[in-house]
């Protein structure tokens, strides 16, 4: 891996995390530059399925010109281990709005409070980085403990989409959250 070489991302630190950027750019570079196996180990991809998924997604287009994302690889300190995702897709920069993804690749790392521990960071990095007017969060109203993050950092349920998400072919509902930054202002201590 040439990393010297590597577009220069940013990091964000917590007290157990280190949120590692990945952005249009590094995508670039690494499909340009890396091998497989090179990108698999950066990325934390758990299998050769999950490896071709991504390079689905950028094969087709992660970007375009009305949209852009700012993604971060939850790596945990102690180990090194790539544990998960969390970031901004759909970020509509001529909005300065973006909908927050988050996902852990692990069952075994899920109710240690590393989700919660990670948004914190992010979110303020959205704000207050990002210049983020609004953040958007969307969730199955299956998902209890989604919806217990996203509630706990202050946003608001401002509706149902119905059948908005596809899963294993079927259509499913979303429940839409939001967060605007006067509300992120009026919060953010109580985190």
């Amino acid at each position: 891996m040439k990393q010297e070489e590597m577009p220069q991302t940013g990091i964000v630190e917590t007290e157990r995390l280190i949120l590692m950027a990945l952005t249009p750019e590094l995508y670039d570079y690494m499909f340009a530059n890396w091998s497989d196996a090179e990108i698999m180990a950066y990325m934390g991809n758990k299998d050769r399925a999950d490896f071709e998924l991504e390079k689905e997604k950028y094969t087709k287009g992660l970007k375009s010109f009305h949209y852009t994302y700012k993604m971060f690889l939850m790596v945990e300190k102690e180990t090194g281990r790539k544990i998960g995702r969390i970031g901004f897709h759909t970020w509509k920069q001529a909005h300065e709005r973006a909908e927050i993804g988050y996902a852990l690749h692990y069952e075994a790392d899920k109710r240690k409070g590393y989700m919660t521990e990670a948004m914190k960071a992010v979110l303020i990095h959205g704000f207050e980085e990002m210049k983020l007017n609004r953040v958007e969060a969307f969730a199955s109203p299956l998902n209890t403990p989604s919806i217990r993050l996203i509630e706990k950092y202050g946003f608001t349920k401002e509706g149902l989409l119905r059948q908005h998400y596809g899963r294993n072919g079927v259509a499913e509902d979303s429940a839409v959250y939001g967060l605007l930054a006067s509300e992120y202002e009026v919060v953010k201590h109580k985190w």
